[in-house]
């Protein structure tokens, strides 16, 4: 390997970090969102108030997506290089990772549609508002179970060829547990799971974590596993 080549795939691990970044700042600027049961008129305020917070952390976590998909080539690369064959895993962290992606970007865009229909501060139809917030919440759920397929085919991965240490594949399977457990906000009415609940943090805040810690990890391997691979 050239230092060149060395030096690139240190920057394509890093953007692992720079998704991460953009992605926590994202979550937290809008403040904490509508619940599953809160009335119409209190969702409504929210995206009123809201509406520049929420277009903007809308756009960083579009940038976030574009880094995203960049690093999960650096994470197939990576993993394949120690699984070989053909590479299974790899293939669907990778495919996993894509799908959440697809997913949280069709959320945003349901969300801004929000965000614009209440823009003139005028509450419009009530079904129509509660659909939209319904729906939206709907696909950013089902996020958490393409990601779960990512961090969980991730870490199996690494755990099969070497390719990550113990705390990281364990953390991974951690993190793709709750990404799963998350989905019960398509079901839950009220509290812990629910939209609007403490889970809606808790899942993307440790995934963040994780990718971050892997880029690291990534970085300070040159994109190299310290596994060597082999056919089947």
């Amino acid at each position: 390997m050239t230092v060149a080549d060395a030096k690139g795939r240190r920057w394509d691990a890093a953007t692992g970090i720079g998704f991460s970044v953009l992605a926590v700042v994202a979550l937290v600027l809008p403040g904490s969102p509508p619940k599953a049961d809160d009335r119409i008129l209190e969702i409504a305020t929210y995206f009123t108030d809201k509406r520049g917070e929420i277009l903007t952390a809308n756009l960083l976590l579009g940038v976030a997506a574009v880094l995203f998909v960049w690093f999960l080539g650096s994470v197939r690369s990576y993993l394949r290089a120690g699984e070989g064959g053909e590479g299974r895993l790899s293939a669907a962290a990778f495919g996993g990772g894509i799908a959440g992606i697809a997913l949280l970007l069709a959320g945003l865009g349901l969300l801004n549609g929000v965000a614009f229909k209440l823009a003139d501060g005028r509450l419009p139809d009530p079904a129509v508002t509660r659909a939209l917030f319904d729906a939206s919440s709907a696909v950013l759920t089902m996020v958490g179970f393409a990601f779960a397929v990512f961090f969980a085919a991730a870490s199996c991965s690494g755990a099969r060829s070497g390719a990550l240490p113990p705390w990281a594949y364990w953390s991974g399977s951690v993190v793709a547990l709750l990404q799963l457990l998350a989905g019960l906000a398509l079901v839950a009415k009220s509290g812990f799971f629910a939209t609007g609940g403490a889970m809606g943090f808790i899942a993307p805040l440790t995934g963040v974590v994780w990718v971050v810690a892997v880029s690291v990890l990534i970085m300070q391997r040159d994109g190299v596993p310290p596994v060597a691979r082999t056919e089947p």
